[in-house]
C-alpha cells in the first residue's frame, strides 16, 4: 500500500514538472524579453565585445612598452678549437680558453625618449578602445531595432491572422444559409457558388499569415541568438502612444555611435601620422647586463656585467621613414573623408526616417478611416440582403473590401511603429538598458 503510494505520488510530481516545463516553452515573450535575450545570446554582440577586449589588451602591452624590461639569457657554445671566454685582465692575468663555454645573464633595458612614439601608441590603443566600444554601442542599437520591428510584425501578423478567421468564420455562416436559401428555391446555385470561391479566397489569405508568422517567427529567433523552438509567441500590441520630434535632428546625428567612432578614427589616424614622424628624432635607452661565463666543465667560472646607454638616430634608410609619414597622412586624409560620409549619411537617414514617420502617420489615418467605412458598408449590405434588396455579390465585394481594410489597417499601424524604430536608430536614440 505504501509503495503504492509512493509511486502515485512519484507519478504525479512528474506530471507537473512536464507540465511546468511545456508550460515555460510555450509562455509568450514580451519585447523586453526578446531585447534581453538578444542582448545576451546574439553572436553579434559577443563578437563586438571581443573586439572591445583586445583593444584593452593592446592598450595593456602599448603601456607596457614603456616600462623597464628584464630578459634571462642562458647560453652553451661549442667550438672546433679554443677561444678566450674571458678576455686577459692585465699582464700578468692572461685570457682564460676553452671550446666550451657557458653562461648565463640578466639584461634590462628602459626606454628614456624615443621621440613620442610610446606615448603614442599608447594614445591609438585607447582611441581604439573608444572606437570599438561606439562600434558596438551602433551593433546593439541596430540589433534592437531589428529585433523590435521584427517583434511588431509578428503583432500585425496575428492581428491580421484574427482579422482572417473571423473572414473564414462568417463566410462559413454565409454559405450555410445559402445553401438552406438554394434548397428553398430563393437563390440560384450560382450564388453558392461564388460564396464558397470567396471563402476559398479567404483561407487562401489565412494560410499566407500563417505561413508569414512562422517566418517571422523564425527571424526573431534568428536575431535572438536562439533555437526557433524558444520562440513559440510573442505577447502585447500594437499602438500610437510614440511619436517623434523634429527638433534638434542635428545635434542628436552628431551623438550617433557610428559618428562617434568615425570621429575617433580621424584622431586614431592623426596620432597615427605623430608616431610615424616621431622615427625622425633619435632614441634613447639604458641598458644594464649582469651574469656569469664559465668554460668547460664550469671551471674558471667568472662574474661579468656592463652597464651603459644606447643613442639611436636614423641618417639614411632610403626613404623609408618618409613613405610611412605619407601613407598615414593619406589614411588620416581618408579617415577625414570617411568623417564627412558618415555625418552626410547619418543626416540623410535622420531626415527620411522623418519623411517616414510623417507618411507612416497620415497612412494610418486614411488607413483607420477606411476600415470603419469597410465595416459599416458590410453591415449595410448584409442587412439589404437579408431583406431581399441586395445581392449576395454586393455582400461579397463588401465582405472583400473589409479584408483588404483590415490588412491595410494592420499594415499602416506597424509601419507607424517602424517609422519611430528607424528614427530612433537614425538618431541614435535607441535606450539601451544594460
Amino acid at each position: 500500500m505504501r509503495a503504492s503510494f509512493r509511486f502515485l505520488l512519484l507519478t504525479a510530481l512528474l506530471v507537473l514538472l512536464l507540465a511546468s516545463v511545456s508550460s515555460a516553452g510555450d509562455r509568450e515573450l514580451t519585447l523586453k524579453e526578446c531585447v534581453d535575450t538578444a542582448l545576451a545570446q546574439s553572436p553579434l554582440i559577443k563578437s563586438s565585445e571581443f573586439d572591445i577586449e583586445a583593444a584593452k589588451e593592446s592598450i595593456k602591452g602599448a603601456k607596457g612598452a614603456m616600462f623597464p624590461r628584464v630578459d634571462l639569457n642562458a647560453a652553451y657554445l661549442k667550438e672546433n678549437r679554443n677561444i678566450p671566454y674571458i678576455p686577459a685582465q692585465s699582464i700578468t692575468i692572461p685570457a682564460k680558453f676553452s671550446d666550451e663555454v657557458y653562461s648565463w645573464s640578466a639584461v634590462l633595458s628602459m626606454p628614456i625618449y624615443a621621440g613620442g612614439r610610446l606615448s603614442g601608441q599608447v594614445k591609438v590603443s585607447e582611441l581604439e578602445n573608444d572606437i570599438q566600444s561606439s562600434r558596438r554601442d551602433f551593433t546593439v542599437q541596430d540589433l534592437i531595432a531589428n529585433v523590435t520591428n521584427t517583434f511588431n510584425k509578428l503583432l500585425q501578423l496575428k492581428e491580421l491572422r484574427k482579422a482572417n478567421v473571423y473572414s473564414v468564420q462568417a463566410l462559413e455562416r454565409q454559405r450555410d444559409n445559402t445553401e438552406l436559401l438554394v434548397k428553398a428555391g430563393r437563390a440560384a446555385n450560382v450564388e453558392l457558388l461564388r460564396v464558397e470561391v470567396q471563402l476559398a479566397s479567404e483561407k487562401q489569405n489565412l494560410v499566407r499569415t500563417e505561413e508569414a508568422i512562422n517566418r517571422t517567427r523564425d527571424a526573431l529567433a534568428f536575431l535572438m541568438g536562439v533555437d526557433e523552438s524558444r520562440v513559440r509567441d510573442v505577447s502585447g500590441s500594437l499602438t500610437r502612444r510614440e511619436s517623434v520630434s523634429p527638433d534638434d535632428v542635428g545635434k542628436l546625428v552628431m551623438m550617433r555611435p557610428d559618428v562617434v567612432a568615425a570621429g575617433k578614427k580621424v584622431e586614431q589616424e592623426k596620432a597615427r601620422v605623430a608616431i610615424a614622424s616621431g622615427k625622425r628624432y633619435p632614441s634613447l635607452s639604458l641598458i644594464g647586463d649582469y651574469g656569469n661565463r664559465a668554460g668547460a666543465g664550469f671551471s674558471d667560472r667568472e662574474e661579468v656585467w656592463e652597464a651603459g646607454a644606447i643613442v639611436s638616430v636614423n641618417i639614411f634608410d632610403a626613404g623609408i621613414i618618409s613613405s610611412g609619414i605619407g601613407r598615414e597622412r593619406a589614411l588620416y586624409s581618408k579617415a577625414q573623408e570617411d568623417l564627412k560620409l558618415t555625418e552626410l549619411r547619418a543626416k540623410r537617414e535622420a531626415e527620411d526616417a522623418l519623411s517616414l514617420f510623417r507618411e507612416a502617420e497620415n497612412r494610418f489615418t486614411l488607413a483607420d478611416k477606411a476600415l470603419a467605412q469597410s465595416a459599416e458598408t458590410l453591415r449595410i449590405e448584409g442587412l439589404k440582403y437579408k431583406t431581399g434588396a441586395g445581392t449576395i455579390t454586393d455582400v461579397l465585394l463588401s465582405e472583400s473590401a473589409l479584408s483588404l481594410a483590415q490588412a491595410n489597417y494592420y499594415q499602416a499601424l506597424y509601419d507607424y511603429n517602424a517609422a519611430i524604430t528607424e528614427f530612433k536608430r537614425a538618431t541614435g536614440t535607441i535606450e539601451v538598458k544594460r
